[in-house]
């Protein structure tokens, strides 16, 4: 129902170990605890992980950010997966953030949002971000949450729309799987409408329109103009999957739909994978056997 696959590469990618910690032999990570410490101000991109669990930022002040945990083991995409990760990323509108949620759920994984962790951190919306140190200044913050979370086995997280914009970026984001959310841009601004414009940066002119239709369109029109800016971007990812529902369905298809697709495409993926695999690997003793046609023996050398 709407799925493309958009990278040949393998789909899963392992952290150096170094990096990633089970979720099943380490209480921390799975109980979705993350942490950061900043010596400077809170926008600051050095932040890290305390090895003893804690950490300080700006103001001194202690913060813990616990992502959302299911019982589901036996889910079979969470076996496949492997403990692997899994990135939401697309336009606004797709619906990162209450999919991912229900994903996580799904899955039996843990759940973070980088734009919501930078809030919490900041202690300011991302909007108020945006004004006071512009969008550079906030894709720094971005890029130091998104290298926390990256470390981690066994979350779902939901990505800023601008997150691939950082080519950087992909470095962490490639420690599990991405999948983009798309769909029709008609669709997509009517979703971002009836959410509310006030709190999305990008869309301040949109504020400008009296009539909801003229919103809708002119919202429609920006989203259009960062397809075509982040479209290539966004096919760099492992899987797509469509947000559309039917004809009927002015605001697309159920956050339930949509994660059944997501389970469906990664199952898919991984069994392709597994087959490529295979195809790769060289053949080794006894994979292939030589025998005489009139005897039946086997040969094990040919002049």
């Amino acid at each position: 129902a709407g799925v493309s696959f958009c990278s040949s590469s393998s789909v899963l990618r392992t952290a150096s170990s170094s990096q990633c910690t089970s979720s099943s032999s380490n209480s921390r990570s799975s109980r979705g605890c993350l942490f950061f410490r900043s010596s400077s101000s809170l926008s600051s991109s050095q932040s890290v992980v305390e090895r003893d669990g804690s950490r300080r930022i700006g103001r001194g002040k202690k913060f813990v950010a616990f992502a959302s945990s299911s019982s589901n083991d036996d889910n079979k995409t969470s076996e496949s997966l492997q403990s692997s990760s899994v990135f939401l990323l697309g336009l606004m509108g797709t619906g990162k953030t209450t999919v991912g949620k229900k994903l996580a759920d799904a899955l039996g994984y843990g759940y973070f949002d980088t734009d919501q962790l930078i809030e919490q951190i900041c202690k300011q919306k991302v909007h108020e971000i945006f004004e006071e140190d512009g969008e550079e200044g906030f894709r720094e913050t971005e890029s130091a949450i998104l290298a926390e979370v990256a470390s981690y086995k066994r979350v779902v997280v939901s990505t800023g729309g601008g997150i691939v914009t950082v080519r950087n970026n992909w470095m962490h984001l490639h420690n599990g799987v991405t999948v983009c959310l798309q769909g029709d841009h008609r669709t997509l601004a009517r979703r971002v409408h009836k959410d509310g414009v006030g709190a999305r940066p990008l869309l301040k002119e949109c504020l400008s329109e009296e009539d909801e239709e003229a919103q809708i369109t002119k919202i429609e029109e920006k989203i259009q103009s960062l397809w075509r800016d982040r479209g290539k971007m966004y096919a760099e990812c492992d899987i797509a999957v469509s947000v559309n529902g039917e004809e009927d369905e002015a605001y697309g298809a159920s956050v339930e739909t949509i994660v059944e697709r997501i389970c469906k495409s990664i199952d898919k993926r991984l069994r392709e994978d597994g087959k490529q695999e295979k195809l790769r690997k060289g053949p080794e003793v006894g994979d292939i056997e030589v025998k005489d046609l009139k005897t039946g023996e086997r040969i094990d050398k040919i002049d």
